[in-house]
């Protein structure tokens, strides 16, 4: 197992995480790491957009680059992370589960998971 699959397992070790993409800013699919039915090239492509309007709106407000977006949707919620300039990472969970320390280990690792792609 490389350093990144070891990397996405932790993250997935988190209550709740069923699944982990890493991917381009240009929306293509890097690496994967879940289990169940999910169109993980699909999921991919959807979430540079989620970034690209979370960056317009920090400009547009002032408050400057965003670098985490958390979207709740009715059956579970997507964590976008802006690893680099170059990379994203998307964190799939089930819904009804906490996930504030898998904001905090995203956040503070963000630099180091991008250093592994």
């Amino acid at each position: 197992m490389s350093e990144l699959d070891d990397a996405l397992h932790a993250l997935r070790a988190h209550p709740g995480v069923e699944h982990v993409l890493v991917l381009g800013r240009d929306g293509l699919l890097i690496q994967h790491s879940g289990d169940g039915a999910l169109d993980a090239d699909t999921v991919s492509a959807m979430v540079p957009g989620i970034a690209q309007s979370a960056r317009a709106l920090g400009e547009a407000t002032g408050a400057g680059a965003a670098t985490v977006v958390v979207a709740r949707m009715e059956r579970g919620v997507a964590v976008v992370s802006v690893l680099s300039d170059e990379i994203l990472l998307a964190v799939l969970l089930r819904d009804g589960v906490g996930f504030a320390p898998l904001l905090h280990e995203v956040g503070t690792r963000r630099e180091a998971l991008a250093r592994l792609v």
